[in-house]
């Protein structure tokens, strides 16, 4: 597949150099004591291959090794919360804000998650803003905050997700029995998963032992905030303007995009872009099928209902279509953090009971009837959570 056709929504994040930065520094061994040794000359360079069998352990009953929720029940409510919703909470933390309605939140917000009725788990576009702070004072508070109310935990990667989505979309496509996924299967212990080159349902082997080493041996949380404490600033530096020159590309692609379709509704947009999706992941489809014990003639008997069902059935690229069509439809240049919003829509909607975030996500989020669709709270304030905790 040609680079230029991936999708827009995606390539700032997922080919931007962030995720070897990451891997450099979470690239850890275990020293002949059970301590931490950080490795600062170990870069990790995978090539992740898409295997179902890599969800064995995942399957049937709790969630296994190091990605399930351990002691959080499976009635935990999963609330995203955008990066700016973040900054609001921090401040608290801070102790730059010590009345009102936020500061009330926090008092309750901090209870519910000790009692486990509640996680705010990371995301991508989190990991990445919050890296991006040059203040360190900033953005340490901001860490803490976010290792607190997400205990370190995080959405796992867009490709892990894509692994399971297709898996079931296709085993009810064909009347396959697909063992059922364990709860809260999509979040993942230690905020490196969150990419797919260190995500345990699609990273190699050795990767995958890493993870099991860094979470055998320091708390999640813990290992997100000395993270965020200990980057090498040059090299954090470097890694941004890796990512801004990425997001810079790829507005320029999507104004192209946008140009070619200038005049044409927002519904023939988003089927325009979910055939594109569809394209670009007919390689995934097939390897899932075969992985499933499917056949490629098994495909082609239905390959009608197929590409409608392998984007509407399939939450990420479902969500990512329609969110990008929106944007699309309007008036306005791209920018950059638009492209984060699209990365923590079709992250988070699909399995958060509640998602909070600017007005204008929101407002595309209900336009595409995206919580008639799932089972989510749409919402632009944080004091929308007082009336449930």
């Amino acid at each position: 597949m040609n680079k230029d056709s991936k999708s827009v929504a995606v390539e700032v994040l997922e080919l931007s150099g962030m995720v070897e930065f990451l891997a450099e520094r979470g690239g850890r061994e275990l020293n002949s004591s059970g301590q931490l040794r950080i490795s600062e000359n170990q870069i990790i360079h995978t090539s992740v291959c898409c295997c179902a069998g890599s969800l064995d352990k995942f399957v049937c009953g709790n969630l296994c090794g190091t990605s399930g929720l351990g002691d959080v029940g499976g009635s935990v409510d999963i609330v995203y919360i955008d990066q700016n919703k973040w900054i609001d909470l921090a401040r608290v933390h801070s102790q730059a804000v010590v009345s009102g309605g936020i500061y009330e939140l926090y008092g309750r917000l901090t209870r519910a998650v000790e009692e486990g009725r509640v996680i705010f788990p990371l995301s991508v576009s989190h990991i990445i803003e919050t890296s991006k702070r040059n203040d360190p004072v900033s953005r340490q508070h901001l860490a803490e905050t976010q290792a607190k109310f997400s205990r370190g935990y995080a959405y796992r990667s867009r490709k892990g997700r894509l692994l399971v989505e297709v898996r079931e979309a296709l085993g009810r496509l064909l009347g396959l029995n697909i063992p059922e996924m364990s709860q809260n299967w999509v979040l993942a212990c230690g905020f490196l998963q969150a990419f797919e080159e260190l995500d345990e349902l699609v990273a190699p082997p050795q990767s995958v032992r890493l993870i099991e080493a860094i979470n055998g041996s320091v708390k999640p949380d813990v290992f997100y905030t000395r993270y965020m404490r200990e980057q090498n600033d040059q090299q954090r530096r470097l890694a941004h303007e890796v990512v801004s020159t990425h997001a810079a590309s790829l507005i320029e692609q999507f104004e192209s995009a946008r140009a070619e379709l200038a005049g044409v509704s927002m519904d023939m947009r988003q089927r325009v872009y979910s055939a594109k999706l569809f394209i670009e992941h007919q390689d995934m489809f097939m390897r899932v099928l075969y992985g499933i014990g499917g056949s490629f003639e098994m495909f082609d008997e239905i390959k009608e209902r197929a590409i409608v069902s392998m984007i509407e059935d399939v939450p990420t690229l479902y969500v990512e279509a329609a969110m990008v069509s929106r944007i699309e439809s309007e008036s306005g240049r791209l920018k950059s953090n638009d492209l984060f919003d699209i990365q923590s829509c079709y992250t988070a909607i699909p399995y958060s009971s509640c998602f909070v975030a600017e007005k204008a996500s929101i407002s595309r989020a209900r336009q595409a009837g995206l919580d008639a669709k799932y089972p989510v709270v749409l919402s632009s304030s944080l004091e929308t959570l007082l009336n449930f905790y």
